[in-house]
């Protein structure tokens, strides 16, 4: 199946409202969620025959979290249905353009977002330009040269069919124990913010040349660049005034430059976690800054709401926590999908 080329989506004279409007009244509930929804490629083999790893999803704190089999559905054929929005950390062109060709041939053939973490360079494909690690270009003071290095890194993207980077890191570096240190612009909220806001420029520029930009994502919102005993994950304790002053300009600054994505934190600030967090997510990100584009979970980051916060009662508990908060799409994998349509279906959230 593949959709109608004369539908009105699918004309791109039509103005981007008309032609989302039209979308959107053809979506069933399935292909609503599925959007939403961000896999990885099955490994190890070609996509078109792939199957997804076996196994039940774990209500573990297990980053390698496995795919169910349950409904006997392979990552390509939920690809085919239209019912996988993303594909994460795959840069071979081979499988990313297969994996896109099956997305194409879904009923509305609506394409796959390809994502990968570029934050120096397209690093994990062979070959890609590599350039110094965040901390180092910050050390440089030199903005133009901050968002060259983005620019070419756009460029390597579109030349892989990648669409989307996990870049930049605004965390403001508070503790230089934090094993993330590298990814970050230093350690001064307007540095950050400026040096961020320069690779958003290079990575999108106005969007309108596919060839030469991507999408970029400013991360991780917010307040992580400060753990105690520097360690990954751990609560924050943090005062209105030390939010509004350290931690929230670079995003500030990040919005301000168009940042098409955000990506939410692994910790938790003054007890609630930040995938949960509809005041920081919802009020403060959209309400407040402005922010117009779409908030990505980190990596699992969604169960770790029962997992390891303890704050939901269930992973389909975290899992509706997450999208009432603010959250528009699941890093990564299954059970989501399902839970998600099961509570629309329920009333538990309103489609």
């Amino acid at each position: 199946m593949t959709a109608d080329p004369n539908l009105p989506y699918m004309n791109p004279d039509l103005p981007v409202n008309q032609r989302l409007a039209d979308l959107m009244s053809r979506l069933t509930l399935e292909e609503k969620v599925g959007q939403m929804c961000q896999y990885l490629l099955p490994p190890d083999e070609p996509i078109r025959a792939a199957k997804a790893p076996d196994g039940p999803r774990q209500d573990t704190d297990d980053s390698t979290m496995r795919y169910s089999e349950a409904s006997q559905r392979s990552v390509p054929d939920l690809i085919e249905r239209g019912w996988i929005g993303s594909i994460l950390s795959e840069t071979d062109p081979e499988r990313l353009n297969a994996a896109q060709e099956r997305a194409l041939r879904s009923r509305l053939g609506i394409p796959l977002l390809l994502a990968t973490d570029a934050i120096h360079g397209v690093a994990m494909h062979p070959g890609a330009t590599v350039f110094p690690a965040p901390i180092g270009l910050a050390a440089t003071w030199d903005l133009a040269l901050v968002e060259r290095c983005a620019q070419a890194t756009a460029r390597e993207m579109c030349a892989l069919n990648l669409h989307w980077t996990f870049s930049p890191n605004v965390d403001v570096l508070r503790d230089g124990r934090w094993g993330r240190s590298g990814e970050c612009l230093g350690e001064d909220p307007h540095l950050v913010g400026q040096m961020g806001a320069a690779m958003i420029r290079g990575y999108q520029g106005n969007l309108s040349d596919a060839d030469a930009h991507v999408l970029a994502c400013a991360k991780h919102y917010i307040a992580g660049g400060e753990p105690p005993n520097g360690l990954n994950f751990c609560a924050m304790d943090l005062s209105e005034r030390g939010l509004r002053e350290v931690f929230l300009p670079p995003f500030d600054a990040a919005v301000q430059a168009g940042v098409a994505t955000v990506m939410a934190a692994h910790n938790e600030v003054n007890g609630v976690p930040c995938h949960g967090n509809r005041y920081l997510l919802t009020e403060v990100l959209r309400e407040e800054l402005g922010f117009e584009g779409f908030v990505v979970s980190d990596f699992t980051d969604v169960s770790r709401l029962y997992t390891l916060h303890r704050v939901a009662t269930s992973i389909k508990d975290a899992d509706r926590q997450a999208v009432q908060a603010g959250i528009d799409m699941h890093m990564h994998g299954p059970g989501f999908f399902d839970e998600l349509c099961e509570l629309v279906r329920e009333g538990a959230l309103d489609e």
